[in-house]
Parts: C-alpha cells; sequence; structure tokens
C-alpha cells in the first residue's frame, strides 16, 4: 500500500496532505495577522491626528485695499466688533462661532509673540499703539458630512469666510481684506470628519490675525 493512499485502517494523513494543509494554514495566518496589523497602523493614524489636531485646512486671503502699515510698529492687536451675518445660523451658535474666532486670534498672538492681544476695548479706550481689528463672518456652511465621507476631493466642505478691516487707534480705516478657511474632511482631502466647525471659526481667527501682523510687517497679503 503506498504511503499516499487512504483505507479504512489508515488513522492519518499522508505527510504531503499535512504539509500541504499545514502551509495553507500559515498563509491564512499570516494573511489574517497581516490584515490585523494593517487595520492596527490605520486606526492608530486616525487616532493620532484626533489627539494631535493633524488635521490639513485651505485658506486664501484677498486683499480689499488700503495704504502701507505705519511707520511706529504697532504693539497690540485690540479685536474691536466682530459679528456674524448668516442668517442660517441661529443666535446661539454665532455668539459661539464669535467666541471661537476671538479664542484663535488670540491664541496666534500668544503662540507667535507677534502682538499683545486685547478684547472688549471700546473706541474711546484705544491705546495708541494698537491697531483695532473689526470684521464681518458672512458665510459659515456646514456642508455635508456624507459628500465629504464618501465623495471628498472638496464635495461637501465646510467653509468659512468673512471681510475684515484693520483701523487706527483714533478709528481710520487702514486696510481690509477678505480671509476664508475651508476643511473638505477627513485629514484635508476627504473622509471621516475630524474638525467641529467651532475648530474651524477658531482658525480663521488665526488666520485673520496672522493676516494683519503680515501687513505690519509690509508683506503682501495672501
Amino acid at each position: 500500500m503506498s504511503r499516499h493512499e487512504f483505507s479504512c485502517f489508515d488513522i492519518g494523513e499522508p505527510r504531503s496532505v499535512m504539509s500541504w494543509r499545514g502551509a495553507k494554514g500559515d498563509c491564512f495566518a499570516n494573511s489574517n495577522t497581516m490584515k490585523t496589523k494593517t487595520t492596527q497602523v490605520v486606526l492608530l493614524a486616525a487616532a493620532v491626528s484626533v489627539l494631535t489636531g493633524c488635521v490639513s485646512t485651505f485658506k486664501e486671503v484677498k486683499p480689499l485695499g488700503g495704504g502701507p502699515p505705519p511707520k511706529e510698529r504697532p504693539s497690540i492687536l485690540a479685536l474691536g466688533d466682530i459679528k456674524v451675518t448668516d442668517a442660517r445660523i441661529s443666535e446661539p451658535e454665532q455668539k459661539m462661532m464669535v467666541h471661537a474666532f476671538q479664542l484663535g486670534a488670540e491664541k496666534w498672538c500668544a503662540d507667535h509673540k507677534g502682538f499683545e492681544f486685547r478684547k472688549e476695548i471700546s473706541a474711546t479706550n484705544v491705546p495708541p499703539s494698537a491697531i483695532v481689528l473689526n470684521g464681518t463672518i458672512t458665510e459659515i456652511e456646514k456642508g455635508s458630512a456624507a459628500a465629504r465621507f464618501w465623495v471628498g476631493m472638496g464635495a461637501g466642505q465646510k467653509r468659512v469666510l468673512g471681510e475684515f478691516a484693520v483701523n487706527a487707534a483714533d478709528g481710520t480705516k487702514l486696510t481690509a481684506f477678505t480671509a476664508r478657511k475651508s476643511y473638505l474632511g477627513g485629514q484635508g482631502i476627504g473622509g471621516w470628519d475630524m474638525m467641529k466647525m467651532e475648530d474651524l471659526v477658531d482658525q480663521l481667527g488665526q488666520l485673520v490675525a496672522e493676516t494683519a501682523e503680515k501687513w505690519v510687517r509690509g508683506e503682501i497679503l495672501e
């Protein structure tokens, strides 16, 4: 009887069959291990992105006209009148978005040391060394989470847009510009949302403060 044949008295398997099944089992085990490791890596990358804030957004700044910065460099960025005019946003949400914008501008000043940040300054008590930032957030587009997830590449994007002016301490308008921040979903080009709307408005505040500082340095606004 050949060792590769079967009979009713055989209680084992031929070596070649056992080897084949063992190899097949190893392949499945290796495949499952690779899939598990890949899944773990993807989940870890997503978790790190959420925890560290590594989410890409897009920005745009367009100058609306104005003159050169003062010869004596302003040392204070005072937050003047910031409001939201998008009628789709409820009054409580508008207040939340204005607060988020304020926090963003304050954060940028604290991190970059370009200005001392002041808020709640009236027209009668503006320090001579200050410039005053006023602005209107004209659009808060929440977009479509489904389009961001399934389509991506700009579809259903979140977007926040506004017009802003920098005034001298005496109220003279010095320069003006529009600023926009957009979020496409996922880590920046589509996918599962990792950024709230107020976080995007916070980033707009940072962008506007940065743009004011660039203007003071005499840089081109873009």
